[in-house]
């Protein structure tokens, strides 16, 4: 029997970069030359070897998983990757980011590299190919996306 009602079954989104549900997905393992925040968008660095968040007129290669770790004892600052971790960067399926504006279900998915947030339209915007919002959301709200890089 399929699982049709994943809010039954998997905790809410509580952070960007966290799956949006069961469905397959794939990510492939980086190394940041920076750090990297969970949820955010990253392009390879010039030499192809490492990662880094995407700058302007970057090219996106998927969307950095968050991983269920955190000091809640002393309230770290450990949402990230930190230069040299491996980090797992998804490529296909569906993931919550932070959007940066309105958006609307189904429209292209932009990631700002200024604020690092994700966006329908804006100046300096990065497309990030194959990429759509499946909910509509607010200015700060967590969207689930849908990605399918190769």
């Amino acid at each position: 029997m399929p699982i049709t009602t994943y809010v039954d079954y998997m905790e809410p989104a509580g952070k960007a970069g966290q799956l949006a549900n069961f469905q397959d997905y794939t990510a492939d393992t980086y190394t940041p030359k920076e750090v990297v925040p969970y949820g955010a968008a990253v392009q390879l660095t010039s030499d192809g070897l490492n990662i880094t968040p995407v700058k302007t007129a970057g090219k996106v290669i998927g969307i950095a998983l968050a991983q269920h770790i955190h000091d809640y004892v002393e309230n770290k600052d450990d949402q990230k990757y930190e230069v040299l971790q491996p980090a797992a960067i998804v490529k296909r399926g569906r993931i919550f980011v932070r959007c940066g504006g309105d958006v609307i279900n189904g429209q292209a998915v932009k990631v700002d590299p200024t604020t690092q947030k994700f966006v329908a339209d804006g100046a300096g915007a990065v497309d990030i190919v194959n990429a759509v919002f499946k909910r509509n959301a607010t200015d700060g709200q967590l969207v689930e996306i849908e990605i399918n890089l190769p």
